[in-house]
């Protein structure tokens, strides 16, 4: 008998080896994971120049290189001529450095490649915190919803390393609430240090973490066991210190506390611009990106009243705020999506094993790991990392369609009206030139936004605007309201014309 026993065992353990043997060629879960925003990119978007379809890229790689010559952050602006020497906080100087770099390296091409990259550890990082509560398969079908929803601002600009680092947070939240290692936290406050300075977003690091302090601390008042009281309290108290640590660490920044007011004022001041910039407003459902994002909601709003009913008060506070803010404006749904990967796909991993097919998933994981599906995959994220570096003719920042390239090598000198995107878009065209406006909408108040406002609607009083600002040039869009009523105006010549754009030359008197 211990003979066959012997013999069986070697047989299962041949046959462990032989499956070994023969998925060891094919990528994990993980590495699908990876490389899912690269599928996406040239599925969905059209490839690597979707990520440079907004030109304020332009304005961070200027930034950057100005820093770079003066070896200081800016504190003035340096790109408006209606507020010259104006205060400026730089909330994301360290990502315009970063910006610049790749853009003396080898131009757009290279911040494109640097933006997909940093999508691709995203959406690791997304399955590695969803993995830590599901199956292989559920947790890759979940991280790619996310990341499909995702897109709806994949763009070259700071705010993908939110996303990033907001990522980051929740796997090590969600490892460090498994096993069981409170002391891991501690780590946060370290990568608080980096994100305060590319972004302002990382006010969501703080959230994170004092949402599930409070909600550790709630399910420990809760309680039902002396013992399960004392646990929830010691993880409200690692969750409490490491959120005051992250909190103490967004000082370390260039501006220090001015940095913390000027986004306090940005999003709560009473004049706050906040509902004059499309980012702020709700979701428009008519953008068929936002369809993925229609079938995340329910989900989401399932699996956070599901968590809420089961007592885990922080995953039901995340998804569900989540998704209220997410409803509220436009610019909160990617974070959104990250925050409610892990509740999601835990919800799902119960509804697998109660419905009995979890075997046949594990099944379907062997299959797809044994599939061609992983080479192919493979060579699309060779494929398009080659070709976003530079491989191919130079990325441009774009459309051409949207954007005045022909029109901008007609401006005469003197002082320049546009749109605020095609300002951003002559700020990196014509480094030298001043602009009336641009994107930077937290920069200008909202008594300089009014007034563009006015002269871009043509509305009554756009004339004694363009007077007290002494425009001499207008770069707008050939069917705008503004060209309309410069080409009906005697004190305006029309010096160039193309599909996209006019130029409107001031006359002298």
């Amino acid at each position: 008998m211990m003979g066959s026993a012997l013999t069986n065992s070697d047989a299962v353990r041949a046959q462990a080896t032989h499956r070994s043997a023969e998925f060891r060629w094919a990528p994990s879960g993980a590495s699908l994971a990876l490389l899912a925003p690269v599928v996406l990119l040239y599925w969905q978007l059209g490839g690597a120049s979707s990520l440079l379809t907004d030109p304020n890229t332009g304005v961070h790689v200027r930034t950057g290189e100005w820093m770079l010559a003066e070896h200081v952050v800016p504190r003035k602006d340096l790109f408006s001529f209606a507020i010259a020497g104006h205060a400026w906080c730089d909330w994301e100087w360290l990502c315009d450095a970063l910006y610049a770099v790749l853009h003396r390296w080898r131009g757009l091409a290279a911040i494109a490649a640097f933006s997909l990259a940093v999508l691709c550890f995203t959406s690791l990082l997304v399955y590695l915190a969803a993995r830590v509560h599901a199956g292989g398969m559920v947790a890759l079908a979940v991280t790619c919803l996310v990341m499909a929803t995702t897109t709806i601002h994949w763009l070259a600009r700071p705010h993908l390393l939110t996303w990033l680092l907001v990522a980051f947070f929740c796997w090590v939240i969600e490892r460090a609430r498994v096993r069981g290692h409170g002391a891991s936290l501690l780590a946060l406050p370290l990568l608080m240090v980096l994100w305060v300075n590319v972004h302002p977003g990382f006010i969501t690091g703080v959230l994170i973490l004092a949402v599930w302090g409070a909600a550790e601390h709630v399910e420990g008042l809760l309680g039902l066991t002396q013992e399960g009281h004392i646990v929830h309290a010691q993880w409200s108290r690692w969750f409490s210190v490491a959120a005051l640590a992250c909190l103490a660490a967004t000082l370390v920044n260039p501006y220090g506390i001015e940095l913390h007011k000027h986004i306090v004022d940005y999003l709560f001041s009473p004049s706050t611009v906040t509902a004059q910039v499309a980012e702020w407003l709700s979701p428009d459902f008519h953008n068929p990106r936002l369809h993925w994002f229609e079938l995340l909601l329910p989900l989401a709003g399932a699996a956070g009243l599901w968590h809420g009913f089961r007592g885990r008060l922080a995953w039901c506070a995340l998804t569900l705020g989540g998704m209220h803010l997410a409803l509220a404006s436009v610019r909160n749904v990617p974070l959104f999506a990250i925050l409610c990967a892990a509740p999601v796909s835990s919800l799902v991993e119960h509804l697998v094993q109660a419905c009995g097919v979890g075997e046949q998933f594990h099944a379907a994981e062997r299959s797809l790991a044994s599939s061609a599906l992983a080479t192919v995959t493979c060579c699309c994220v060779a494929g398009g990392l080659v070709i976003a570096v530079g491989w191919r003719p130079a990325l441009n920042l774009g459309p051409p369609s949207s954007l005045p390239v022909e029109a901008i090598s007609h401006l005469p000198p003197g002082r320049l009206f546009t749109t605020d995107r095609w300002a951003d878009y002559v700020i990196y065209a014509e480094p030298r030139r001043r602009v009336f406006f641009d994107c930077r909408n937290d920069l200008y108040g909202p008594d300089l936004v009014k007034e563009y406002m006015t002269v871009m609607r043509a509305e009554p009083g756009w004339q004694g605007i363009a007077a007290k600002y002494a425009f001499a040039v207008a770069l707008v869009p050939d069917n705008s309201p503004i060209s309309a009523a410069l080409a009906a105006s005697a004190g305006w010549r029309l010096s160039y014309w193309d599909a996209t754009a006019a130029v409107f030359v001031k006359e002298q008197l």
